[in-house]
């Protein structure tokens, strides 16, 4: 065998010589010129058959045999590629793609395109909740809490749900939760410093492997240890969203999962004396430690002592040292199936079939290392744990019917399971309190969509079956463009809920916050509002609601124990309830300025229940509330850098704002301790380069300025009773976006 290679090897190596000694001489000759009639002579060094073959009888090559079998059976099996209906999917080439072509769809119908400009309004999303603040007070730390200065019935919940409602503001529920299209991919980079060792950023890509499916991962990562002692917040929110569409558009899917937790070190807001250490630094009145007097001079004035230890925050005491964590995970699916469109207008004329899917499970938990003072009585003095879990099981059958004569018409099925349910502690009696609720609910939602005559109406009609935890819903929307800039839009509703879980059940080591109230009714909420817009001009709204039976927590602690205990009852209103707000909006620019206005009055009627010798004010509201805003905005260097700096002015009338209660993570009404009557002016600068907008903002600046001019001006900015709002600072951030 090795002598056969051999003589194949040297064989090929004459033939391959031979060939070479050819070429040699053909380019001497052609050099030379020395035979003319060499070049009328054509020469193959290699035989015309191959001796090689004839010498082993090989008429074929096999190898490339076997190479042209993969070949045609690679052919065989590949699928001839379809392609995708110019009507169905527009398809653009990418030099012609802009900004507008990344989609941004949610679950209620909503979409939107990417937005990279700088507004006014993009410096009030600029936050934790990316959300306008005008109606909110932030707690002193990110991510602590929000106090209201304002409601709003509209957006309610139908159906009940966990409680534990101040850690649900930075909570991603399924609506908040988006979905992409677009032609190529999309990162999004949003950072912001925070108080004191900590970052916060959210990240999100996204992109399109076919013009048919998408996907997206985002993470928020959020940090910050605070300015008081024990305010320390953290947040780690994943989320997922997918959607598929078949080659046909017939079939549509879409998919989400996010896996949430936030938690926050809580301290219950400031001692009295810590209260008394903050308002009034740096000067203190001086008191003899014998008779305990404040000493005073030959005039009678009061003598002060100058000591500005208490800046620091961190030295103010604090009520309670605990922590309070809500966490959550949802597996949430839509499939939709079209039984007929129109494929020269899919939007206009279907008929679908659709089906809903959501799975979610939630905890909230209370911990402490060792009881306190500050919640009374407890069943054991150390390794305070109380956790209150709820999953819900959702699922969804819809019709949708779309024709310009009839309109849009929309019939949901709904089925939803609730399992609310403590955990067994050994020293509570088992008979004590029932510890969970697990029960379902069939209901009807129907939803209507028609234009007549210009006029743009929407009615819809939620009814549950089951009496036990029933919700009914009813509203109507109607909207009018009377000239070329000016509408008028005008809704009613009426939403009867159960309260939240919390309010009917809750467990806890502490003896004060054990209770069952199985008998509570459904609250009821009317709402008739009316909107003015004019495209320059602004807007003009006017709300009416009325409450029955409103359930709120209630502060019940003794005058005696102010501010050094928290004792809490459940409490439903017996009597009605008006709440009356108007609103108007004006955004004015001339030239390079902006004035940017928004005035707001409120109004609580409350009709007091003849039973109760005292009826407390169950919603509370400042009188009035105003934001303005003036802005300076130019270009620099060729409009390479857009900027946009000015000033933000805040202010809101005192009232008897909300106390928080971190043990069950809600807000407490309480009718003893106004704060308000402060001014807040923000400065900010901001920068636009290309994609990327950059953010500097000087937070209360106006306490700041306040106390250069008068150092014995009070310290009185709350954000809480008893809770201080956030003191003077500097901090930065940017949203970055990248089109690859």
């Amino acid at each position: 065998m090795v002598r056969v290679l051999f003589l194949i090897f040297f064989i090929k190596s004459l033939n391959l010589f031979s060939f070479e000694i050819h070429m040699f001489n053909h380019k001497l000759i052609k050099k030379n010129n020395k035979f003319s009639n060499y070049n009328k002579i054509k020469i193959d060094s290699l035989p015309k058959k191959d001796t090689i073959t004839k010498l082993f009888d090989i008429s074929k090559d096999s190898l490339k045999l076997v190479e042209k079998k993969i070949l045609q059976e690679k052919k065989k099996k590949k699928k001839k590629k379809k392609n995708l209906n110019p009507l169905l999917f527009k398809v653009k080439p990418i030099d012609s793609v802009t900004v507008f072509d990344y989609k941004i769809m949610y679950l209620n119908g909503n979409e939107k395109s990417v937005d990279t400009s700088l507004t006014i309004f993009k410096d009030y999303f600029f936050n934790f909740l990316r959300e306008d603040y005008f109606e909110l007070l932030p707690f002193p730390n990110m991510g602590e809490g929000f106090n209201k200065l304002g409601y709003n019935f509209h957006d309610g919940k139908i159906t009940p749900d966990l409680g534990a409602r101040v850690k649900h503001f930075g909570y991603f529920e399924v609506d908040d939760v988006p979905y992409y299209n677009v032609p190529s991919p999309f990162t999004e980079l949003f950072f912001k410093s925070t108080f004191d060792q900590g970052h916060h950023l959210d990240a999100l890509v996204t992109l399109n492997t076919s013009p048919r499916f998408n996907f997206s991962i985002a993470y928020r990562g959020f940090r910050s240890l605070g300015s008081y002692a024990y305010s320390k917040s953290t947040a780690s929110q994943f989320r997922f969203s997918s959607q598929y569409d078949s080659y046909d558009k017939k079939y549509r899917l879409r998919l989400h999962l996010t896996s949430q937790k936030l938690g926050n070190d809580v301290n219950g807001g400031l001692t009295n004396d810590s209260v008394y250490f903050f308002e009034n630094s740096p000067n203190f009145a001086i008191v003899n430690p014998e008779t305990g007097e404040v000493e005073v001079d030959e005039n009678g004035e009061t003598l002060y002592e100058n000591y500005g230890g208490f800046m620091d925050r961190t030295r103010l005491r604090t009520q309670i040292v605990a922590e309070n964590t809500l966490s959550g995970k949802r597996y949430f699916t839509e499939q939709v199936y079209f039984l007929s469109y129109d494929i020269n207008d899919i939007s206009e004329n279907f008929f679908k079939i659709g089906h809903i899917f959501n799975y979610e499970t939630k905890f909230y938990r209370f911990s402490q290392v060792r009881k306190d003072e500050y919640f009374s009585e407890s069943f054991i003095e150390k390794g305070i744990s109380d956790r209150s879990n709820f999953k819900t099981i959702e699922n969804n059958l819809f019709l949708e019917y779309n024709k310009p004569f009839i309109g849009n018409l929309k019939l949901n099925f709904k089925q939803i399971t609730w399992n609310y349910f403590f955990e067994n502690d050994d020293y509570i009696e088992e008979d004590r309190i029932d510890q969970k609720i697990n029960e379902n609910q069939f209901s009807n939602d129907l939803i209507w969509r028609r234009n007549i005559l210009g006029f743009d109406l929407k009615a819809r009609m939620y009814y549950s079956y089951k009496e036990k935890y029933s919700s009914n819903y009813y509203m109507l929307n109607v909207s009018k463009k009377l000239l070329k800039n000016f509408n008028v839009l005008t809704k009613y509703q009426f939403r009867s809920t159960p309260p939240n879980f919390n309010f009917n059940l809750y467990q806890s080591d502490y003896i004060g916050y054990n209770w069952k109230n199985f008998d509570l009714e459904n609250q009821s909420f009317s709402t008739l509002s009316i909107k003015f817009e004019h495209l320059k001009w602004g807007y003009f709204t006017g709300e009416w609601n009325k409450l029955n039976k409103y359930v709120y927590f209630l502060n019940v602690t003794p005058l005696s124990f102010k501010n050094e205990r928290m004792d809490i009852l459940p409490t439903q209103q017996q009597e009605e309830i008006e709440y009356f707000k108007i609103k108007f909006f004006q955004n004015l620019e001339f030239g390079k300025f902006s004035f940017v206005n928004t005035v707001q009055y409120q109004k609580v009627n409350q009709v007091d229940d003849p039973n109760l010798s005292f009826t407390p004010l169950a919603l509370n509201v400042p009188e009035w509330l105003t934001r303005n805003t003036i802005a300076y905005s130019t270009d620099l260097f060729n409009k390479a850098l857009y900027i946009q700096t000015g000033f933000s002015f805040k202010f809101f009338t005192d009232y008897y704002a909300d106390q928080y209660n971190p043990l069950i993570g809600e807000f407490v009404t309480q009718n003893n301790v106004k704060i308000g009557e402060y001014p807040l002016v923000d400065f900010f600068l901001n920068a636009k380069i290309q994609q990327t907008r950059v953010f500097l903002k000087i937070e209360n600046l106006s306490g700041k300025i306040e106390h250069i001019i008068n150092e014995d001006t009070k310290y009185d900015y709350y954000a809480a009773p008893y809770t201080p709002y956030r003191d003077f600072s500097i901090r930065f951030g940017l949203v970055w976006n990248f089109f690859q």
